[in-house]
Formats: C-alpha cells, structure tokens, sequence
C-alpha cells in the first residue's frame, strides 16, 4: 500500500466514523466560510464557479450550492466522463440533466471549489486517487482561486505528492479560509 492509499484509507475511515450533528455543522461552517470570501473578495456576481455535488461524506454541501447560485454565479459541476475525465454542466436547483459544456468549461471558472482528503501548506491535495481533478485543474485560469473544501484535522503538515498533482491555492475548513497563494497552472 502506497504512503497516499494508507493516508486516504485512514481518512476515509475517519470521515465515515464522524457523528452526524458534527459532520452538518461542519458543512455549514465551511459553506459560511465560502460565501464570506466570495462577498469580500469576489468574483463578481454572474462570474463562473465550478464546485462540485458532496458525498454523503464530504464537506461541501448542495445549500453551498444553492446560495452560490441564489447570489448570482453560474454554478457548474463535474460530469465525470468513461476516462475519469471531467466535462462540465450548468447546476441548477431543479437538478434537471446537464447538458455538457464540454472540457474547457473550466477555464472560464474564476472559484474553483475541488473535493479533498487532506491539504498541506504547499497546497498539495490529497484526492480520492483518480486523477480527475488533477487533469482539469491543468485546463484551469491560472488566476482563478482553487479551493479545498476540508472538515478539520484533514489540513495537514504534509501530503505526499506526485508530478502530476496540481496544489490548490486555498483551503477551507469549518474553523476557516486559509490562502496558500497563487500556486495554480493555466
């Protein structure tokens, strides 16, 4: 078992093991923490986030999604393609099927709002092991913000990494928003 499989079997566990009560407060710190820096400090309203739809263990959440969208971005989401691959569509509230926007829909994104299992200082992001955020974030604005989306504990001293991991340049935990600066590609 590689250094990154043992890592993500213990978090994995440990997010499976967290109680209900602490997991939805959570969610919700992290989704307050997300719209106070957007207001604060963009993008602007009607720009382009691309976020994503939470596992039932993750801490993002749809009322993140939902107030993104009622403030006036264009969400879009992952549409996780036969190569793992993500294509894109346009969230709405109705969760109508999404038509395809296509690879590059990405590009456009100013917030970038990825899934992780842990984050260190660097910006490295420990994902669940496809490879799929790695590959979009490549097509990504080199100015757009990428934020981790974490509950707390999973903001660690050192994530092991390899060439193709792109880092994040943000990430959000119930406690808070911490900027790790522009480390991004595009």
């Amino acid at each position: 078992m590689t250094d990154k499989a043992a890592l993500r079997a213990t978090l994995t566990a440990a997010r499976r093991a967290m109680d209900d009560r602490l997991r939805d407060q959570s969610r919700g710190a992290v989704r307050d923490h997300v719209l106070s820096e957007v207001a604060a400090h963009g993008p602007a309203s009607g720009s382009r986030i691309a976020a994503y739809e939470p596992l039932s263990t993750e801490p993002g959440s749809i009322e993140l999604l939902v107030a993104l969208h009622r403030s006036g971005y264009e969400v879009i989401v992952p549409i996780v393609l036969a190569d793992r691959d993500l294509d894109w569509g346009v969230w709405t509230l109705t969760r109508q099927a999404r038509l395809p926007l296509g690879l590059a829909a990405i590009e456009s994104a100013a917030l970038i709002l990825v899934p992780a299992l842990a984050v260190d200082g660097a910006g490295r992001r420990l994902g669940r092991g496809g490879g799929s955020y790695d590959r979009a974030l490549l097509r990504a604005n080199r100015a757009a913000v990428v934020a981790a989306l974490l509950f707390d504990g999973e903001l660690i001293e050192q994530v092991p990494a390899d060439d193709w991991d792109v880092p994040v340049t943000a990430a959000v935990t119930p406690t808070g928003w911490q900027d790790f600066g522009r480390v991004g590609n595009g």
